[in-house]
């Protein structure tokens, strides 16, 4: 299940998720996106310097927890499940 398509959506979205947290943080040299594939699965890894993580997380998890949602349900349109996690 390799084909083009497959590995595109997932860098579009990994670039799209790299462009939301680096409005969201202020710091735009200094997000990276990383990201595994699986089958059915694509784990996203958001580094950000220790000092913006508060921005990205927000008040009771709030704003992780709203780019979670978006980027869930944007996966769910090209048929594959998202999860973001924050790399220390």
């Amino acid at each position: 299940m390799e084909s083009g398509g497959f590995v595109d959506d997932r860098m579009r979205l990994a670039q799209l998720l790299k462009n939301i947290v680096q409005e969201m943080t202020s710091c735009p040299g200094e997000v990276e996106v990383t990201f595994q594939s699986g089958e059915k699965t694509t784990v996203y890894h958001i580094t950000v310097p220790e000092g913006f993580r508060g921005k990205l997380i927000g008040a009771q998890g709030r704003n992780i927890t709203a780019l979670r949602g978006i980027i869930g349900a944007m996966a769910g349109n090209h048929g594959f499940r998202a999860v973001i996690e924050l790399v220390a």
